[in-house]
């Protein structure tokens, strides 16, 4: 059942309590205000609406902060001329992606019988700088331009503040990119720098990230969480069940029939789950499947009630 298919069945077996509504258990019962939905038995049957209890468990601690893709200062090379000559034709510009063996440029020389030396890509990447031009006179050994290979990057981590402190070389790193949805590069910090970036006061780690694909570009931006390697209890739910409601994060919370949604702190991400920190008591029921809908229906129908 797909999400309007639930959205759907909801609204024809739910109902909206406003108000008086009272429960038993941790909370004393839910809210007195919004709306708070009932589910019969046949209507939960239908929606697939499911819960599980929260458990407190430790998750390894972690903050969040941002990074960008640069290239691998190991995997730059330098592309010299190997005789004295002048430029005859540049066959790649900055930007330009080659493979081992293109041809990237034509020198004129006498050194050669044929009277051409043609310059060849010594290994596969991009082209980030040209030394040289058209019809430019290039001595022996002259650099003509750098290809930076991507088949692995560095992430450039920023770390801020009191987290500057708690990171450590070695410490896990996971980094997600938006162009990329769903998609995790996992490693470890390789390096920290010794100073503050005047311009940001951030200090820099740089964590080598492998790129067999060749996705990730230099430039792009990835969300990033570190592990401090400490560890914090939490309610660990599916990333899914956490309803974004504005600038507030929910979840739905079941008693007996009765489902209401409740503000959460969210902590460390785990995986496909995340650690709820403050907004959801142990033993109490989460709802891990179904709850957007939910929420959806009942504040539809709280919104209704106002209108009449």
């Amino acid at each position: 059942m797909n999400r309007f298919q639930r959205s759907r069945a909801l609204a024809l077996g739910l109902c909206a309590i406003l108000g008086a509504c009272q429960g038993h258990g941790g909370r004393h019962g839910p809210p007195t205000s919004g709306a708070v939905v009932s589910l019969t038995p046949r209507a939960l049957a239908v929606t697939g609406v499911t819960t599980e209890p929260a458990t407190l468990t430790p998750v390894p601690e972690t903050f969040a902060t941002t990074g960008q893709i640069e290239f691998d200062p190991s995997r730059v090379v330098a592309v010299n001329a190997p005789v004295t000559g002048r430029v005859h034709r540049l066959s790649v510009g900055v930007g330009d992606r080659v493979a081992v063996g293109d041809t990237l440029a034509t020198l004129q020389s006498p050194e050669f019988l044929s009277g051409v030396a043609v310059i060849t890509a010594p290994r596969a990447g991009v082209i980030t700088g040209l030394s040289a031009g058209p019809q430019q006179l290039m001595t022996a050994g002259s650099e003509l331009m750098r290809i930076a290979g991507i088949d692995r990057v560095w992430l450039r981590v920023d770390l801020y503040g009191e987290y500057a402190q708690s990171a450590r070389v070695g410490v896990p790193v996971e980094a997600r990119v938006a162009a990329f949805p769903g998609s995790v590069w996992k490693s470890e910090i390789a390096a920290i720098a010794p100073s503050v970036e005047g311009a940001t006061q951030a200090v820099a780690a740089r964590v080598p990230l492998d790129n067999p694909d060749r996705r990730l570009l230099p430039g792009m931006f990835a969300a990033v969480q570190v592990v401090t390697g400490g560890t914090i209890r939490g309610v660990l739910v599916p990333r899914e069940a956490v309803i974004y409601d504005g600038g507030r994060q929910l979840v739905m919370i079941r008693q007996d029939s009765t489902y209401f949604p409740t503000v959460v702190l969210l902590g460390p991400v785990a995986g496909d789950r995340v650690a709820i920190l403050r907004g959801v008591n142990a033993g109490e029921q989460v709802v891990v499947k179904g709850g957007y809908e939910l929420f959806s229906a009942g504040y539809a129908f709280a919104r209704g009630a106002e209108e009449e």
